[in-house]
């Protein structure tokens, strides 16, 4: 895409449509949250695997793809932070999750372009590899340094998903 027909706001991040893989993936997290509401009211006893499933389907989906590119664009990041801190609401530790992942991805991409003067282009990790993306957006695909800003938002939030695990089980003693 060319640089010129790109605004630019607060963060690096970008005014522009959505696509529609962006509509679905709200309405997706949208219709989970739904569902974790009405899990609270009606199936109390699922809160806790409900909660688990949600939290690591999105997170996993935040730290392991090039989803998180979705998240340069201010209009898909605003709906996406209000959405996790809805799903904050009556949640247990992993509720913070999603929300912990997204923040994560937006400073190393913050620190990815202050260092780069680039947007970070995150691999797809999958079955023990990581394989290169092309983003269409950014015309360009990943090189070592995207490899390793990967990897750094791997190890952390892979740290960030199991983190409420050691909470719970530290509160259980």
């Amino acid at each position: 895409m060319n640089e010129t027909n790109r605004k630019f706001v607060f963060g690096n991040l970008e005014i522009r449509k959505f696509i529609a893989s962006d509509y679905l993936y709200l309405s997706a997290f949208f219709i989970s949250i739904l569902y974790y509401f009405y899990v609270l009211e009606y199936k109390p006893e699922n809160k806790f695997a409900t909660s688990l499933f949600i939290s690591w389907l999105v997170a996993f989906q935040t730290i392991s793809s090039p989803f998180g590119l979705r998240f340069r664009n201010i209009y898909f990041s605003v709906i996406w932070l209000l959405l996790s801190s809805i799903y904050l609401i009556g949640n247990n530790y992993f509720g913070f999750v999603p929300i912990l992942t997204f923040v994560l991805y937006h400073i190393l991409r913050l620190i990815f372009w202050s260092k780069y003067n680039r947007e970070f282009i995150p691999y797809q990790t999958g079955k023990g590899a990581i394989f290169r993306h092309r983003s269409f957006f950014e015309g360009r695909s990943g090189n070592n340094k995207d490899k390793l800003y990967t990897k750094i938002l791997l190890l952390i939030g892979i740290s960030i998903i199991l983190f409420p695990l050691f909470v719970m089980i530290g509160d259980k003693k």
